[in-house]
């Protein structure tokens, strides 16, 4: 019997050698035939248990001699994409390669002209929808569907993302900026305190704004407003089927209040993503529980939500403004007809076909609300990080802004005279370079599945073939760093790199918001950096009123890459439905908070308050650098994606002081004489 299984075992280890040498070999040689650069790797690097294993297989596999582990080792890990930026790309020689394993093949490119000719073929090119089933927790919806589906999806959801709703988005994120202020410096304003949360509160700014804007849901910022607070200013606090809904108690068949359930889904996100219903409903672990509570009590209420909704339709009460339930059920083929017809329907008759289910709907809503909210708290966290590491661009900031509005009280800021100028200048060249440096993900997946031939692409001058079924990454860290299609110039620091490897003889890898102004050459950009290109758009495309929007991902008056260089938002057919919302949200973010205050480092590791009030000039650049060292290593070597692209490990605290009230203004000038006194 022993022996029976021994054999067995033996037989099944051989199977498995054989399937995996076949398949590496059909691999191999499409890959030989494509005419595209490859490396081979002994594992896929997305195989489920390698991505579960692969730390520990990699603490050993380290130590193996230089020549047999380089290159293929780097590009075995799921994160390089990030840990390495252009260096493997440089190391190999071109912008465009192949991976090649016995579990499939994956091509990667940082090349703009390969992935504009990906993203205009969406259909050569489709997106792989198995990396996003994890999403359709609430139903399908316009991420996690291709094809016919996805158009259907598209054409029902594209419609409130107007220039004439994202007034509303501009209302609502000054509102929250003001308000997030005041929990950093009190009422009186001149309070001065560590900041530790700032990832945290410009998360909840963002589900803040997306949740008024979008779904009609007011929600208050805890320690400053209340419904107190609310009640005074005439507003009548209610539940999510209101359109004023505020942060109310638990009311009916909850265990909740709105506000707690979806800040706890998405403080539990991935353990609802990734585990099945029944198994987060029954393990007795309390994370689990708390996660399964929080997933069933917001489906409630934005099932709630929608029965409001169609209700309003049917009596005629609908709210105006940017409504984006009101925009699913209107999609879905629901109205004030339809909705009172259905109410007649006589028994054994069929109610009207929905073009989206009710399970589509609240999937489509929960992914708005989860993508809309995660990309501009990014962009608004680490804009505040750029800036206080850059004083010279934060003055340069502040000097923009007090030209755009004159000195006018927030209050008298008006959308269409004042969006467009922070549109075109340093505001919007400070969230354009903050996303070339950190954009919301590091891997735009799009494939070849499906496919029986391969696909053509032009690479570098010559044809090459794309094989069936491979995985295809677009590298936007690798692009947005790649020299030939940015300005650049010698780096600030030679001997102090950004990164070790990537971009070491040219300032690609740092934060130089002027880059994108073109009226303006900075000192460190050389005169030979990328042209400037203004790509016309094809009136003849085929966006089939998909609400593809083929206007620029930065304004007219800003530097303008060629297509397919610049990413943060994807580009195409698949394009970011809510680009301009979170642009809108961000720019009015930092126009509050830089129209009156400044963002320091906060150095309380290093020296108290009393220590840094007695110093000189000198040893307050001293310590401020220990504070920029450190923040500079986390946003380099403490950064993970799960969804998004966030700092993972520790955190950057700051200071916001009222301008005129900085205590490290000249840090940034006496960086030689620190440098100098170290070499002495």
């Amino acid at each position: 019997m022993a022996s029976f299984i021994l054999i067995a075992i033996l037989g099944a280890v051989l199977l498995y050698i054989f399937r995996a040498w076949r398949s590496f070999s059909n691999n191999l040689a499409a890959a030989k035939a494509s005419n595209i650069p490859y490396v081979i790797l002994p594992v896929y690097a997305y195989n489920r248990s390698w991505m579960i294993t692969h730390r520990f297989w990699m603490s050993w596999l380290e130590k193996l001699p230089s020549g047999w582990a380089i290159p293929w080792l780097e590009l075995a890990t799921p994160d390089w994409a990030w840990d390495l930026q252009r260096t493997p790309f440089v190391e190999l020689g071109t912008d465009t390669f192949l991976t090649v394993s016995p579990g499939g093949s994956i091509l990667y490119t940082a090349d703009a002209s390969v992935i504009n000719q990906i993203t205009s073929r969406r259909n050569d090119f489709p997106k792989p929808i198995y990396l996003y089933g994890s999403l359709d927790l609430y139903g399908k919806n316009v991420v996690s569907t291709e094809g016919q589906i996805w158009r259907q999806h598209r054409k029902i959801t594209s419609p409130p993302f107007t220039e004439k709703n994202n007034h509303m988005v501009w209302a609502e994120s000054i509102h929250q900026a003001q308000t997030m202020l005041t929990s950093w410096v009190g009422t009186s304003g001149q309070e001065t305190r560590t900041i530790t949360g700032v990832a945290d509160d410009a998360m909840r700014l963002s589900l803040h704004v997306i949740s008024r804007a979008g779904f009609g849901v007011r929600l208050l910022w805890p320690g400053v407003e209340d419904v107190h607070s609310q009640e005074k200013e005439g507003q009548k606090p209610s539940t999510p089927g209101n359109p004023s809904t505020s942060n109310v108690g638990v009311g009916g068949d909850h265990t909740l209040s709105y506000t707690s359930a979806l800040q706890s889904l998405l403080h539990n996100i991935l353990w609802v993503l990734l585990m099945p219903r029944f198994l987060l409903k029954s393990l007795p672990y309390s994370r689990t529980q708390v996660a399964y509570e929080a997933y069933v009590e917001w489906g409630k209420y934005m099932r709630e939500m929608f029965q409001a909704k169609k209700s309003e339709m049917a009596a005629g009460t609908e709210q105006e403004g940017m409504d984006l339930m009101g925009a699913l059920v209107k999609g879905a083929g629901m109205s004030n007809e339809t909705l009172n017809a259905s109410s007649s329907i006589e028994k054994g008759q069929s109610p009207p076909k929905q073009a989206l289910t009710d399970d589509e709907i609240i999937g489509n809503a929960f992914v708005f609300i989860l993508a809309g909210h995660e990309t501009a708290a990014n962009s608004i966290h680490f804009s505040l990080l750029n800036l206080a590491l850059n004083l010279s661009s934060q003055r340069h900031l502040q000097t923009d802004l007090d030209q755009i509005f004159q000195g006018r009280p927030i209050s008298e800021w008006d959308y269409e005279r004042d969006s467009p100028k922070l549109f075109g200048g340093m505001a919007g060249a400070v969230l354009a370079e903050e996303l070339r440096l950190v954009p919301p993900v590091t891997l735009i997946p799009k494939s070849t599945f499906g496919k029986s031939q391969p696909q053509s692409l032009t690479v570098n001058d010559k044809k090459c073939f794309v094989p069936g079924n491979v995985l295809i990454n677009l590298s936007s860290i690798g692009v947005h760093r790649n020299p030939k299609f940015w300005p650049s110039g010698p780096p600030s620091d030679p001997a102090h790199p950004i990164h070790p490897t990537s971009n070491t003889d040219n300032n690609l890898e740092e934060f130089i918001p002027e880059r994108w102004l073109i009226s303006e050459t900075p000192d460190s950009l050389s005169s030979t950096s990328a042209p400037h290109h203004h790509d016309a758009i094809d009136p003849s495309a085929d966006t089939d009123d998909l609400g593809v929007n083929t206007a620029s991902d930065t304004s007219a008056s800003l530097y303008h890459p060629p297509k397919g260089a610049y990413i943060p938002f994807s580009e195409g057919f698949r394009a970011c439905l809510g680009r301009r919302f979170a642009q809108v949200e961000v720019l009015a973010v930092l126009a509050v908070i830089f129209s009156q205050y400044s963002v320091e480092l906060a150095v309380d590791e290093f020296a108290t308050d009393e220590e840094v009030a007695q110093m000189s000039a000198e040893e307050k650049a001293l310590v401020w650098f220990k504070a920029a060292d450190k923040a500079r290593w986390l946003m380099r070597c403490g950064m993970g994606t799960i969804l998004t692209l966030q700092m993972r490990k520790g955190v950057v605290p700051l200071r916001f002081v009222k301008r005129g009230e900085e205590r490290f203004v000249g840090a940034a000038r006496a960086e030689p004489i620190i440098e100098a006194e170290a070499e002495a």
